[in-house]
């Protein structure tokens, strides 16, 4: 009952936040219970009711609030129930890459990573990460840099996607990088196309 209306909708948020700032331990059930009801009742029978409440602009605000509150294998648990698979119609729609980036900015380095074939190794790809930046959504983008940024083992592979964006591939032997470390060259990369949420 409190999933639909606007303002009930609001306090469900609020709760979360307060939650998640008290470090309660009921914060982690809460979000659960949350995501278990925003995972019933899609009227779309070939994907996860869950991803059609992402795709919501109402009940895509509550996914938000619980991804910024859901502890580590609350996320993995997530994302490869739901989201594993369908990154690139996630990253490209108006609605759902705003939850996508919140998981990004909360996600652990394993479900950020994977093996970059695994996990979020199919969006790091040069053309998948094209499909958003088309529709206007550089948000997903500045949320991938910014979790690169958190993880620095991920850094490296990071900037070659990215540099590799409206390019061929890059040759077998690429030309050495400046002598800056990876942190450095994301941190200049992710100032170029920084902006606030526009999409």
């Amino acid at each position: 009952a409190l999933l639909t209306p606007p303002c009930a909708s609001l306090c469900l948020q609020g709760a979360l936040s307060a939650l998640r700032l008290s470090q309660s331990p009921s914060c982690a059930r809460f979000c659960r219970a949350l995501i278990g009801c925003l995972s019933q009742h899609s009227p779309a029978q070939d994907q996860s009711p869950l991803l059609t409440s992402l795709q919501d602009p109402a009940r895509s605000r509550l996914l938000e609030a619980a991804m910024m509150a859901l502890d580590p294998p609350g996320l993995r648990e997530l994302f490869r129930g739901h989201l594993r698979g369908h990154l690139r119609g996630v990253a490209s729609h108006r609605v759902a890459n705003h939850g996508l980036q919140r998981l990004l900015d909360h996600a652990p380095e394993d479900v950020v990573g994977g093996a970059w074939g695994a996990g979020f190794g199919e969006l790091w790809l040069g053309p998948a990460l094209e499909e958003p930046l088309a529709r206007g959504h550089p948000g997903v983008v500045i949320a991938l840099l910014a979790a690169a940024q958190r993880h620095p083992r991920l850094q490296g592979e990071a900037l070659r996607c990215l540099f590799q964006v409206g390019h061929a591939p890059l040759a077998d032997k690429p030309r050495p990088l400046p002598d800056k470390p990876p942190s450095a060259q994301l941190n200049h990369a992710h100032f170029l196309i920084s902006h606030p949420r526009l999409s």
